[in-house]
């Protein structure tokens, strides 16, 4: 787990590129491979994919002088996108492995992640608890490091507390009981400040902070990182509010993030540096 974090600093900056699973094709990530050599030749500590870009990437990943740290995503949850017929199920549905521990051995992984979602229908939800311990204690006997993601996805969490900081607390603290070795969490905002220095207190285990949807502009997501670090989170783990920007600004993002989170730096400081 220690090659997902900076040896100096303790922290992390994570850039996730799994979203092709659930979600197809998806603009910055058109072309996957060239997506992660353009990552990595911003040597962030790590970098989140599924199996079938590890495989295309292994040469090239294992010729790196300082390769960045890969989590392997291990399950796929089955979403009702706008291109599918309609049913009458929202939200997730189902889910299964993609792969396995094996795998993620063999093609040099430090880490799988699993999500977490939470307000299913209860059959579902209690056959994702199952589906979540039996990867935790496979990756245990390969002593690999698990990454769970609790999310509020599920129709039986209504919309108005998708984003309440006690049921986020709720979901960190069921994956923590379940063997969570890395929680992935949303920083929920300023004035969920202090509920979010308190997850990253009672955890026990490092916190990265998801991005979500992109949002508009840039300044807002380097103040969600740098407040997110303050609280305690060891760094942050942006896909779309990083990947889903023109290239040369998307660089001057991850180096802001980069800056914040292993040099201390302040918002207005990276912004002024990188003209941002």
């Amino acid at each position: 787990m220690n090659n997902l974090f900076n040896s100096e600093t303790g922290n992390t900056v994570m850039i996730p590129m799994d979203h092709g699973l659930m979600l197809g094709v998806q603009p910055g990530l058109e072309d996957p491979v060239q997506s992660l050599k353009n990552f990595a030749s911003l040597q962030p500590d790590a970098i989140l994919m599924n199996f079938g870009i590890l495989k295309l990437t292994r040469d090239y990943l294992s010729e790196l002088d300082d390769r960045p740290g890969i989590i392997l995503e291990v399950d796929f949850n089955e979403t009702w996108e706008d291109w599918k017929k309609p049913i009458d199920r929202e939200g997730i549905i189902g889910h299964c492995k993609i792969t396995d521990m094996e795998n993620a051995a063999k093609y040099g992984a430090d880490a799988v992640k699993v999500l977490f979602p939470l307000g299913l229908d209860p059959e579902t939800q209690l056959d994702h608890m199952r589906h979540t311990a039996e990867i935790v204690n496979e990756a245990e006997r390969y002593e690999m490091p698990v990454m769970l993601e609790p999310v509020t996805m599920g129709s039986y969490i209504s919309e108005e507390r998708k984003n309440d900081p006690a049921i986020i607390a709720d979901g960190s603290r069921i994956a923590l009981e379940l063997g969570a070795d890395i929680l992935k969490a949303p920083y929920l905002g300023e004035e969920h400040h202090e509920e979010f220095r308190a997850l990253c207190q009672n955890s026990h285990v490092p916190v990265v902070m998801l991005g979500g949807p992109k949002r508009g502009g840039v300044k807002g997501i380097l103040e969600t990182a740098e407040r997110g670090v303050e609280a305690g989170a060891r760094g942050p783990i942006f896909g779309r509010n990083v990947w889903q920007r023109p290239e040369e600004e998307m660089r001057k993002v991850v180096k802001s993030l980069q800056d914040i989170v292993h040099e201390g730096a302040e918002t207005e400081e990276v912004m002024e540096k990188y003209a941002l």
